[in-house]
């Protein structure tokens, strides 16, 4: 026997709640709550406990982008990730792949006296990279090294008389600064050496037995010196002697030329006879 049940007040046939909608507002509901209760939970902190959990939640970030990285970028990656981080701390810095300086230039050697005031300066250091020369700790040019790690620079002035300084400095590709290389020093002198002859005397004469004329005489210290185009013995002091041989009667000229480090010379011509 059916029965027909009355509906309820303000029901309708057909709208029955399905089990879906329930969850769904029952969630809700749910979700709200948790939000007040954080919210709550979230005011309820001190300052310092707010900024270590927002601290700690920047580190667990963090942590994440770096598994990421390893897993699909790859170590060398890694370089760049760096960067990130100012982010987070507030640090400000170029991000670089390359922050290693590069090895200090090898200047090549030179003379250490020269008479002229311009020198060649040659060396090697890492390629591409740029090489800044100083004089007296002045700077005087720059280059860009080669591919096989050379450089060099044309007429350097060597800028006062005596010792001068010469060193460089490569930045390379990434702008990374060496130290300094080691310092080449160039004495520059223009003056020729102070040369005398105390013997013999211009005109002086010689006879019989004594055909071995003794040649005296002084310059500075450490040039040479050579009598008739023959090298002469300098002792400390610049002191020198050596002898010419008469070989047969007649008028004999001598020249005495010396000669310092930085290639000055000064040169002395003198006439004696032999009878």
């Amino acid at each position: 026997q059916l029965v027909e049940r009355p509906l309820r007040k303000g029901q309708v046939l057909g709208s029955i709640p399905s089990v879906g909608s329930i969850i769904v507002r029952k969630s809700r509901k749910y979700i709200v709550k948790r939000k007040r209760n954080l919210k709550k939970s979230w005011k309820s902190l001190s300052r310092e406990d707010k900024s270590d959990l927002t601290r700690f939640v920047q580190v667990l970030g963090i942590t994440f982008l770096i598994i990421f990285a390893v897993y699909y970028i790859g170590v060398n990656g890694l370089t760049h990730i760096g960067g990130f981080w100012s982010i987070f701390t507030g640090e400000r810095g170029e991000v670089r792949g390359d922050t290693v300086a590069p090895p200090p230039p090898t200047l090549s050697p030179i003379a250490q006296y020269s008479k002229s005031k311009e020198v060649n300066i040659k060396g090697n250091a890492e390629p591409g990279a740029e090489i800044t020369l100083f004089v007296n700790d002045e700077e005087t040019g720059k280059a860009i090294t080669e591919a096989g790690g050379t450089f060099s620079f044309s007429k350097v002035l060597l800028p006062k008389e005596g010792k001068n300084t010469i060193d460089a400095v490569a930045t390379d590709k990434s702008g990374n600064q060496s130290n300094k290389s080691a310092k080449l020093i160039v004495t520059r002198d223009t003056k020729k050496p102070k040369l005398e002859v105390a013997k013999p005397s211009d005109g002086q004469t010689f006879s019989g037995d004594d055909n071995q004329i003794k040649v005296k005489g002084t310059t500075e210290a450490g040039a040479t010196v050579r009598v008739n185009n023959i090298q002469a013995q300098v002792r400390a002091g610049g002191v020198f002697e050596t002898t010419v041989v008469a070989t047969e009667p007649g008028s004999i000229k001598i020249t005495v030329k010396a000669t310092d480090k930085a290639g000055n010379e000064e040169k002395i011509e003198l006439t004696v006879a032999y009878e």
